[in-house]
């Protein structure tokens, strides 16, 4: 039964669409017919006849009722094709939908109104209650009068101080660490969990505050020291310079003084970016916010990099869109962001290979993406090599102070922009997103 010639799957025909209930409600009218037909008869040999042709019938309308229910059966939809079933179903989904829509009448509404229409509700049930009770109306209204009049203040006042505390939460939460929770008119524990909140916001303010000090005291001592440490470093320079002018004659005299001359001004270079790493963390530094075009920015570091990138072997190719891209930044700390990155592909990327350099606009953001393969195993996560002075296991013997990916970040940041860097095995890839200035 169901299945048709050439078919793997069993299949409803005209007839098995129609509900089932109304399919065997005309079956029993037919049966109830041809009863009323027989007992209308009265000659024998018509009623043998009638007999006859009816059995007939009901052998081949029983046989077709029966296939049509193995059919129903096998596709699984005996009952789903009933019209009981599409009634209740109507009916279920006009009950949902009543109950979401007043669902989302009382959330619209305010607590306060809330608890009125529950007192109203349920002071209507009482009503009815007492009413078909037969107790005598005047005195059981009085009574329950009396009984409204002293509940509905009590629940309202209930009502009104989970209100404030709800209020209190939420603008707490949202970062208002100011607000205080009215609790004159509170009483129990609804007292004692605003002044709790109370407590947690004044807990917050004093430690956000000591966190600014710190942050404040601690850029204050980098910067003090890094000044003391400049002072004897500048001299210990020039007096570096001096002594290779005099232009020694003993040859290792000539490669100490190299080396001084070099570590020299590495020291310098990592005292005044440990001094900008922590004005950038803090947000100490000054921004002047203009509009920039991202691309000539780009061609600009294309040009400063391209003789450095020539030495190490490396290949630069630049893809940008024709149109040009304008954001809203600083540009001496666009430069900055721009400088440390490449510095870093030249110091770190494989020679022989290509660095690509890409600007493209996604959804109102400007996103410029820095790719190139990695000279060292980089067995850290993208998070942990943004952070200060930290740089992958193998590249600890180069040149670096390992600051100037968090410099970038933190001034990508300053400039409300982002940036994201990813690490697939040996690629290394860092993108910078700011809004685009339409």
């Amino acid at each position: 039964a169901g299945y048709r010639k050439g078919a793997e799957e069993p299949a409803l025909n005209k007839a098995d669409k129609l509900p089932f209930d109304v399919y065997t409600a005309l079956i029993i009218i037919v049966f109830f017919i041809e009863i009323v037909i027989m007992q209308g008869i009265y000659d024998n040999y018509a009623l043998i006849g009638a007999g006859i042709v009816f059995a007939i019938a009901d052998f081949l309308l029983l046989l077709m009722y029966l296939l049509s229910m193995a059919t129903r059966i096998k596709v699984g939809g005996l009952l789903k094709n009933t019209l009981i079933f599409f009634i209740l179903r109507f009916i279920w989904r006009c009950l949902r939908k009543t109950a979401r829509g007043l669902a989302y009448i009382l959330k619209s509404i305010s607590l306060v109104w809330k608890a009125v229409l529950i007192i109203l509700g349920l002071s209507f049930i009482e009503l009815i209650v007492m009413a078909l009770t037969g107790w005598e109306p005047e005195l059981i209204f009085v009574w329950w009068f009396i009984e409204k009049l002293i509940l509905t203040p009590f629940i309202l006042m209930l009502v009104i101080s989970l209100k404030k505390l709800q209020k209190g939460g939420l603008t707490i939460a949202a970062g208002d660490l100011n607000y205080k929770v009215d609790t004159s008119h509170m009483f129990w524990d609804f007292k004692r969990y605003g002044e709790a909140l109370n407590s947690i916001n004044r807990g917050m303010s004093r430690v956000v505050e000591e966190r600014m000090k710190s942050e404040r005291l601690k850029t204050e001592l980098i910067t003090n020291v890094s000044h003391d440490i400049k002072t004897p470093l500048t001299s210990i320079i020039n007096y570096v310079d001096l002594i290779k002018k005099e232009k020694p004659e003993n040859e290792r005299v000539g490669e100490y003084l190299e080396v001084l001359d070099r570590q020299s001004k590495r020291l310098k270079k990592l005292i005044e970016d440990l001094v900008e790493a922590s004005k950038a963390s803090t947000g100490n530094l000054a921004v002047n916010f203009t509009p920039c075009e991202i691309g000539v920015l780009l061609d600009q570091t294309v040009g400063e990099y391209e003789e450095r990138l020539a030495q190490n072997g490396l290949e630069l190719i630049l893809a940008k869109p024709q149109e040009p891209v304008m954001i809203v930044a600083d540009g001496r700390h666009l430069w900055r962001i721009f400088d440390n990155l490449m510095n870093n592909i030249c110091k770190y990327t494989q020679p022989s290979t290509r660095v690509y350099l890409t600007l493209e606009k996604q959804g109102g953001r400007a996103l410029i993406t820095f790719r190139n393969i990695s000279r060292y195993q980089l067995n850290i996560n993208g998070e942990e090599l943004m952070e200060r002075f930290v740089r992958g296991d193998s590249s600890r013997s180069t040149e670096g102070s390992g600051l100037g990916l968090a410099i970038a970040k933190s001034l990508t940041e300053l400039q409300k922009g982002s940036l994201d860097l990813t690490i697939d095995g040996d690629l290394f890839k860092v993108v910078l997103s700011f809004n685009t200035l339409e």
